[in-house]
């Protein structure tokens, strides 16, 4: 297995009182992305229920700001905690709260209100084959963040 990333664009920022949000298409299905791979639409529903339940629904769900290069989410990093990730079509729409209190969550913050337009990524570990000149994520893939 090795460690596979995407990124995707286009997030819309929400202002509700004093806490801002992140939210948009987190991760998608049946079509190859910027980085050749597809992703079958089972293994991630698979993955997006299992991380669902085992770190959204107990506030673990956290993503750190840049790219990091390895799977672990390090702590210290923390810019942004996932509050919903739910599947709209072959699309898993997210929406995470910027933690405006950490130190990287506050310079997602000031990125925002300075008119930065960002965009998530996501981690994980798996392998991928090639089949029929697509690069297909296979059925070991183990999600590690959406954002």
């Amino acid at each position: 297995m090795k460690l596979i990333t995407e990124v995707v664009e286009d997030i819309i920022v929400e202002q509700k009182g004093k806490d801002l949000y992140i939210e948009g298409v987190f991760l998608q299905s049946n079509i190859k992305n910027r980085n050749g791979r597809v992703y079958p639409t089972e293994t991630l529903d698979r993955e997006v229920k299992r991380y669902t339940e085992n770190y959204i629904e107990k506030n673990r769900a956290f993503g750190e700001l840049g790219h990091p290069d390895g799977p672990t989410i390090n702590l210290e990093r923390v810019s942004h905690m996932i509050k919903s990730l739910k599947r709209e079509g072959d699309n898993f729409i997210g929406k995470a709260k910027i933690m405006k209190e950490t130190p990287y969550g506050a310079i997602v913050n000031n990125l925002i209100k300075e008119g930065a337009s960002l965009g998530v990524s996501s981690r994980g570990m798996g392998s991928v084959r090639s089949t029929n000149g697509q690069n297909i994520v296979q059925d070991d893939f183990y999600l590690s963040t959406a954002a």
